[in-house]
């Protein structure tokens, strides 16, 4: 009985195809050069996505730190002092006796928040009392109206701020996208 694959497979005379295996060092350049001019590209995009990613993550947790200070002063019906320092070593703290140094170690019994030492945002306030402000434990309204502080980006213009009406509420605003436009 014949064997149907030989005798097909001849049939055919299908050519022999050389097959390469690997690549040349020509290829190989190109291919180098394409990913290193694709990361010159991208480099630059990503710094400013972390930069602008570290300024939004610092106004969330200071507004997160507000509305703790905020509530607290409503539980305990107390005043809650809330100190800033500003510039580029910036902290602020929260305590329940009276304004408190940030910058010493558990001066504040709420709770500080301090400056990372490669973060590059720094801190400013307007329309505050001295380093300050106060919230009243009643209903938790502010001792200022229309007092803001605003975290920057160094050498750049992008900054966030925060509002504080003297009702106690609080608001993030940005001419960066996801934030409202300040007023």
């Amino acid at each position: 009985m014949p064997n149907y694959m030989q005798l097909f497979g001849k049939l055919l005379l299908l050519p022999t195809i050389k097959s390469h295996l690997g690549i040349t060092t020509l290829e190989l350049l190109i291919v180098v050069i394409i990913i290193t001019i694709l990361t010159i590209i991208a480099v630059p995009s990503f710094n400013t996505f972390l930069q602008n990613h570290r300024l939004m993550m610092t106004a969330d947790n200071l507004f997160a730190s507000m509305q703790y200070a905020r509530s607290e002063a409503i539980k305990q019906n107390t005043t809650v002092f809330v100190s800033f320092q500003t510039g580029d070593s910036w902290c602020y703290g929260l305590n329940t006796s009276s304004s408190c140094n940030c910058t010493v170690p558990s001066a504040c019994n709420l709770g500080t928040t301090q400056a990372a030492q490669a973060q590059q945002i720094s801190f400013s306030t307007t329309g505050l009392t001295g380093n300050g402000f106060q919230i009243e434990g009643s209903r938790g309204a502010a001792n200022v109206s229309g007092a803001k502080v605003t975290m920057t980006l160094y050498g750049q213009s992008t900054s966030i701020s925060l509002l504080i009406n003297q009702l106690g509420n609080y608001q993030l605003c940005s001419s960066m996208s996801g934030y409202q436009a300040c007023p």
